[in-house]
């Protein structure tokens, strides 16, 4: 099987139920949705999204797989809502990003020239779990 058939039927399983997926596909998982967002329209598309992303799961996900930095960024995303919890609803995720000031754009911007810097190893990451599924 090769890494795209395996990425799709993780996606798949997750999307059917997530709580299924091993450890090690739940890593996946979240590494690839992080790569994603950090390459396409930032980390504030990783809230953004109609996806509920588990971001406590996350960030457990990236320390596990000692990406360190990475997941300190998230922590401090996720922090930024009230109470440090992320809402399930992309609705209500949705607006409380948007009573956010521009202050906030910033620093979700900053953030994800942070990831940016080491988004190889996170790839190498990626790539060595993925593999590792086969």
């Amino acid at each position: 099987m090769n890494i795209s058939k395996i990425w799709t039927s993780i996606e798949l399983k997750a999307e059917d139920d997530y709580f299924s997926l091993s450890d090690d596909e739940r890593r996946v998982y979240s590494l690839r949705k992080v790569i994603d967002a950090i390459n396409g329209r930032g980390l504030l598309s990783l809230y953004r999204s109609r996806d509920y992303l588990y971001p406590e799961d996350i960030v457990e996900d990236l320390y596990a797989l000692e990406q360190d930095e990475a997941a300190a960024i998230i922590e401090n995303a996720n922090s930024m809502f009230p109470g440090g919890f992320v809402p399930e609803e992309p609705e209500e995720r949705a607006e409380i990003i948007d009573s956010w000031d521009e202050g906030f754009d910033e620093l979700f911007d900053q953030w994800t020239d942070d990831i940016l810097e080491f988004n190889s190893f996170l790839e190498g990451a990626y790539n060595n779990l993925i593999s590792s599924l086969e």
